[in-house]
């Protein structure tokens, strides 16, 4: 059969080709540094614990004192000078002086009528200023450091000793002058004969100070420095020489030798103790 005149060809279907006209979409890049970053997981170790506040600011110290500023060691060494200088001014009135000479003064009456206390109270009895002042000048100077060093107690222990062992060195005395007498009158003199004074309290803080320190420098006389050591030798020294003289002349001598030569004793006893305990600053 031929084809109707009518009929034409089909023309093929458009092809899928892009019309020149059209753009290409473009996607966007994306870097990794502009992708949003992944936060790390979580550590599953303990996180270390937070720090220790710190310690509080110690308290201001309280303002100086009086004693914080002397200090309580001086203080006792100036207890000790006062009381000596109270039982002084005790014996310039007359009203006190029956009783300062009943309870102040050493004897051996007052011991045979068991007055003990006297072998203590007379080691802070003097009766004249020149007597006060030349103990408590070398107290002073000599002992200023004896309460430091040895504590209060023990300073206090040491001057009372002193007192003790050189009240009982010049009571044997006596009492040996009192046996080699045979007039009654003599006799009774010695047993009424007193004594006075801090000299064998200060003769044991003296020793005692130049045992603690040896080498200090010392100026004898105020001119001549020696050796605390060596004005310790001489000052035991000149009272024993002064004893030997007194037992060839029992009259001519108002110091009690024996006295000072027990106080030096008992503080170079004491002190040497002291030290082998341990128990010097």
């Amino acid at each position: 059969a031929s084809p109707s005149p009518s009929a034409r060809p089909v023309p093929p279907p458009p092809s899928a080709s892009p019309s020149p006209s059209a753009k290409p979409v473009l996607q966007p890049t994306v870097r990794p540094s502009d992708r949003p970053s992944t936060p790390p997981p979580p550590s599953l170790s303990p996180s270390p614990p937070p720090p220790a506040p710190p310690p509080p600011a110690p308290p201001p110290p309280p303002p100086p004192s009086f004693v914080t500023q002397s200090g309580v060691p001086e203080l006792s060494l100036f207890s000790v000078v006062g009381a000596n200088m109270v039982v002084h001014a005790f014996w310039q009135d007359r009203r006190w002086q029956p009783f300062m000479h009943r309870h102040f003064v050493l004897s051996l009456e007052s011991v045979r009528r068991r007055r003990w206390h006297t072998m203590i109270t007379s080691a802070f009895s003097q009766l004249s200023p020149s007597h006060l002042l030349t103990n408590m000048v070398m107290l002073s100077f000599f002992g200023l450091s004896l309460p430091r060093r040895l504590g209060v107690p023990a300073f206090a222990t040491l001057y009372l000793a002193g007192s003790v062992v050189s009240s009982s060195a010049w009571l044997a005395e006596q009492q040996t002058l009192r046996d080699r007498t045979s007039a009654l009158r003599e006799r009774a003199e010695i047993q009424a004969a007193g004594c006075v004074g801090a000299s064998g309290a200060v003769a044991a803080c003296v020793t005692g100070a130049c045992i603690l320190d040896p080498g200090r420098r010392v100026y004898l006389f105020f001119l001549v420095p020696i050796p605390a050591i060596g004005f310790a030798g001489l000052y035991v020294l000149s009272d024993f020489w002064g004893l030997l003289a007194a037992a060839h002349d029992p009259g001519g001598s108002a110091v009690a030798h024996s006295g000072h030569l027990g106080g030096a004793l008992a503080g170079a006893a004491f002190v040497g103790l002291m030290r082998v305990a341990g128990r010097v600053r």
